[in-house]
């Protein structure tokens, strides 16, 4: 795994992050650690209950916060309150492209980190229904069967037993992107 996050973050040290520009500041996470030397990359299922996004599958992060300095203190703030990653236990490669969440008017900013070890995770149980661990490989396969150009409908994920459709996977197709850039290395 040391040589795949050398080249993905060289990938997006060179890339220069455009996306939405409007809505509400906020950002998330895209945590990679390894499972027996295979890549992997932590997705959430938010509770029902939420008032935002309830149910769907996201990424560790949310709104910023008046004592947050930037949009990356805000990704490592809310990454430790809902799966107990501390920011010190991560080590962050770069940036994706902002995504808005739409329905939400959230201006979301990815930041990719990756966790090695990965740390014993507390998912908070008032937000965290579940935490899924996704093979890399497997975001991998499912971005290669998606339509070139997929649309709100079509731009869905089948991971881990979940559907990952919206904002999160606007993310990882903007993640697979990097990835495509860092094969061609």
């Amino acid at each position: 795994m040391p040589e795949f996050l050398a080249h993905l973050e060289s990938a997006l040290a060179r890339r220069m992050p455009g996306g939405d520009a409007v809505g509400r500041p906020s950002a998330v996470m895209l945590v990679l650690f390894s499972r027996g030397a295979v890549p992997h990359l932590l997705l959430t299922k938010r509770t029902d209950h939420l008032h935002h996004h309830p149910g769907q599958i996201s990424l560790p992060g949310g709104r910023r916060e008046p004592e947050d300095p930037d949009l990356l203190a805000t990704a490592l703030r809310e990454t430790e309150e809902e799966v107990g990653i501390a920011p010190e236990a991560l080590r962050v490669l770069g940036r994706l492209d902002d995504v808005n969440t739409i329905a939400s008017d959230f201006l979301m900013t990815p930041w990719v980190a990756v966790a090695d070890p990965l740390p014993e995770l507390r998912p908070d149980a008032f937000e965290i229904a579940r935490i899924l661990e996704v093979p890399v490989g497997d975001l991998i396969r499912a971005d290669a069967e998606l339509p070139p150009s997929p649309g709100v409908r079509t731009l869905r994920y089948p991971l881990a037993g979940e559907d990952v459709w919206g904002a999160t996977a606007r993310v990882l197709r903007c993640f697979c992107a990097v990835l495509g850039a860092t094969a061609r290395e």
